[in-house]
């Protein structure tokens, strides 16, 4: 059996009360102790008296029995005090082995209780354990001003990394870990950020120098346009950490000001031809047509179908430019696509069947939830499914599955091991050619111009398709075959199941 190092075992002595250790470590060194300060004590109490029988002044047998009466006597005097040193160095030696000496440094049991209340030894136990409350005293506040400093940086919307003078990163914030990667603490900076202006003017803060400003883009998981200010701290931190780095996102900022120069450059285009073909039908029902009931009537309609197409226009360019200006912030609820698709299938449906064509729903039944937005994800699948309904054979069959994806591309954010919930729109018509697929999700960029404004397209329909998809950190596939049709697909994170409450568990 081992001996228990945390708690000495205590009896009461015959001097009181107080606890006396009753291990046979302790009274052995104590016994020890005391004969080796007897016998130092007794030195000079021996020269004396074997000095008077030296002189005849005293009986030798007198001299022994005073010199074994007088040592006895000291023996008891010094063992209460060596026994209580005794108990002091057992009391030191399990707070250092103790495995948690904070909890040993906080237990009063064998402290000052064991050694009693007066004395040079309980003069120096009360001290100890003074020292020792003190220094407690000073770790909870040092813990609790850590505890509010992490918390502090913790709710700090944007990334912040701590920099330790030998350039790794000493504390990431969460919003830090989501941009750049869970396992970044403890790293060198130059393996998390290869940015030369950043790692030169942290190397400059760190040798002292004033820090600065440093505007990069960042491709990944979507593309971030971030100011970094990197500033030296004005005394190093515990962990070491000597500089810091703040990442103020300005992506919101640039894509509203690129998003402004694309309007002109775009939206004046498109919005060009309609305004043309409005305002000369207004002219004509002005002048010639005026009193042209039939042509009238032709050009009122021509009219209708271009104001729509310049109000489906408008439609999308604010639905995409909202999309946009939150596009760096992923959802993080869970819906049920189910019920989703099937009511995009209901509102699509009497379309369909307008061009004599059927809308195929295949969902698995053990089809998890997935991480996102459901009025975006909703308008993913009627943008694809609009365009299958619109660019597909009359007669034929749409199919619109949904099932938990065995493989994920290799554009998927997750990474191969991601795993993801695939939703794919396949039409049976004429197909693209493989030289358009990858620009398909352009703005305005059409296949075929005429017949797709025929068709009432805007072509903003998969351009809307990829940035909400990106804003899931998903991705999108095209897979096309000339006269068979074209397979849209987007895969989106799977919902990790919440683990249940304590109260859910116990009920």
């Amino acid at each position: 059996m081992t001996e228990d190092r945390s708690t000495p075992a205590f009896a009461v002595d015959a001097h009181g009360d107080s606890p006396r250790p009753s291990g046979i470590p302790v009274r052995m060194a104590a016994a020890r102790g005391a004969a080796r300060g007897t016998a130092i004590l007794m030195v000079p109490t021996a020269v004396v008296l074997l000095g008077l029988v030296a002189t005849g002044w005293l009986e030798l047998w007198h001299g022994l029995a005073a010199i074994a009466a007088i040592a006895g006597a000291t023996f008891v005097l010094v063992r209460r005090h060596y026994v209580d040193l005794a108990i002091l160095r057992r009391h030191l030696e399990e707070r250092s082995a103790a495995d948690n000496p904070w909890a040993a440094m906080a237990d009063r049991r064998g402290g000052l209780s064991a050694v009693g209340e007066v004395g040079p030894v309980a003069d120096l136990m009360l001290a100890l354990e003074r020292a020792d409350r003190h220094t407690l005293e000073w770790v909870e506040r040092s813990r609790q001003r850590s505890e509010s400093r992490d918390l502090v940086i913790e709710s700090i919307p944007d990334p912040l990394l701590l920099i330790d003078p030998r350039g790794r990163v000493a504390l990431a914030n969460s919003e830090a870990r989501r941009q750049f990667g869970k396992q970044i603490v403890g790293r060198d900076l130059s393996t998390v950020i290869r940015h030369p202006g950043i790692l030169a003017t942290v190397r400059q803060v760190l040798a002292g120098e004033p820090g600065g400003d440093v505007e990069i883009a960042l491709a990944a998981p979507v593309e971030r346009v971030f100011n970094v200010r990197i500033e030296a701290l004005m005394e190093p931190e515990p962990d070491g950490a000597s500089a810091l780095m703040l990442f103020v996102d300005l992506s919101a900022i640039r894509r509203t000001e690129q998003m402004r120069v694309d309007f002109v450059a775009n939206v004046s285009h498109e919005l060009r031809t309609p305004l043309a073909t409005l305002l000369g039908f207004i002219e004509t029902l002005q002048g010639p047509a005026r009193d042209d009931a039939e042509a009238r009537d032709r050009f009122l309609e021509i009219m209708r179908v271009q104001g729509n197409r310049m109000s489906r226009l408008v439609q999308d360019l604010l639905s995409l430019s909202r999309i946009e200006i939150s596009e760096h912030k992923p959802p993080s609820e869970r819906i049920d696509l189910e019920p989703m698709l099937n009511s995009v299938k209901a509102t699509l449906d009497l379309e369909a069947r307008r061009k004599d064509m059927r809308v195929g729903l295949e969902v698995d039944a053990t089809l998890p939830q997935v991480v996102g937005a459901a009025d975006e994800l909703t308008q993913v699948v009627q943008n694809l499914l609009d365009n299958a309904i619109k660019y597909g054979k009359p007669g034929t069959e749409i199919t619109v599955a949904a099932r938990r994806a065995d493989r994920v591309p290799a554009s998927y954010p997750g990474g191969p091991s991601g795993k993801a919930v695939a939703i794919a729109v396949r039409d049976r018509g004429d197909g693209i050619p493989a030289e358009h697929i990858p620009r398909l999700t352009e703005r305005f960029y059409r296949v075929d111009a005429a017949r797709s404004r025929d068709l009432g397209g805007t072509g903003l329909g998969l351009a809307i398709v990829k940035h909400i998809v990106s804003r899931h950190r998903g991705t999108l596939t095209i897979h096309s075959t000339p006269g068979e049709g074209s397979v849209f697909t987007v895969y989106v994170p799977v919902g990790e199941p919440t683990a249940p409450s304590r109260d859910a568990t116990a009920a």
